[in-house]
């Protein structure tokens, strides 16, 4: 599906939280590979369950990591 970064697209005031789509696409991972890390509980970035099946990341957290902010 050709996920990338430049594929996060913005308006208005920036986020508090990332989708899982969201997320894999900064950190240039797919979301099923993101979302088996995030299940087995070795994510790279800490997840936000909001239900069962539904997580979010926090924005600082994801854009430390990929390198977008110090």
């Amino acid at each position: 599906m050709g996920e990338s970064a430049e594929g996060v697209v913005q308006t208005g005031p920036a986020p508090l939280f990332y989708s899982e789509e969201e997320t894999a696409a900064l950190l240039g991972i797919h979301r099923t590979t993101l979302r088996a890390l995030a299940v087995s509980g070795q994510a790279p970035v800490e997840p936000i369950r909001l239900t069962q099946h539904k997580r979010v990341y926090r924005r600082i957290d994801v854009e430390r990591l990929a390198g977008v902010v110090e």
